[in-house]
């Protein structure tokens, strides 16, 4: 799975990256259960990104010449519905919801072991989509993600100084389905 995510913190990627958006990778697997098109799925992705420590005050950011690395990991764990499109049978549409479990590291190289970040938060997420089979065993597939992950920041630094709490976000993936 490759794609590009746009976090809901804005003003805080913003301001440590330069953007609140970037590439993602990751896989996963899905489990198709024998009623009404029914699945089960885990997946995981990452998103990682180099940028420079700041301080805002009064909305001003101050940049404090300290190199630091952004990694955003989660989990996702997700069950949805799928259906056959009669005049296009190699298409699938699906719709899905889940839990995910995200970890989010902040580190720089001459920190601290206390200045670093290594935390896990939950969050919920949704997303929907379209598969195509080229093949029997090959197919490709396309979907937007809408995910929440509340009260995982905002409690010091940049994201305590624009009021942004949740590491969620928007993100649209394309995926290689292998299986039937």
């Amino acid at each position: 799975m490759v794609g590009r995510i746009d976090f809901s913190a804005t003003e805080s990627f913003d301001a440590i990256l330069d953007t609140h958006a970037g590439p993602v990778v990751g896989g996963g697997a899905r489990l198709g259960l024998p009623w009404f098109g029914l699945f089960a799925e885990i997946g995981a992705w990452r998103f990682r990104a180099d940028g420079e420590r700041a301080f805002v005050h009064n909305g001003t950011r101050f940049p404090l010449g300290i190199d630091t690395t952004i990694t955003v990991t989660p989990i996702e764990v997700s069950g949805g519905w799928r259906w056959r499109m009669r005049r296009v049978p190699r298409l699938t549409p699906y719709v899905a919801g889940g839990i995910t479990s995200l970890r989010y590291e902040e580190t720089s190289d001459f920190a601290d072991a206390n200045e670093n970040v290594d935390e896990n938060f939950a969050g919920y997420l949704v997303y929907g989509g379209a598969a195509y089979k080229i093949t029997r065993w090959l197919g490709i597939a396309g979907e937007a993600a809408w995910s929440t992950v509340p009260d995982a920041i905002g409690d010091a630094g940049v994201s305590a100084a624009f009021k942004e709490t949740n590491l969620g976000g928007t993100a649209l993936r394309l995926k290689i389905t292998v299986g039937r």
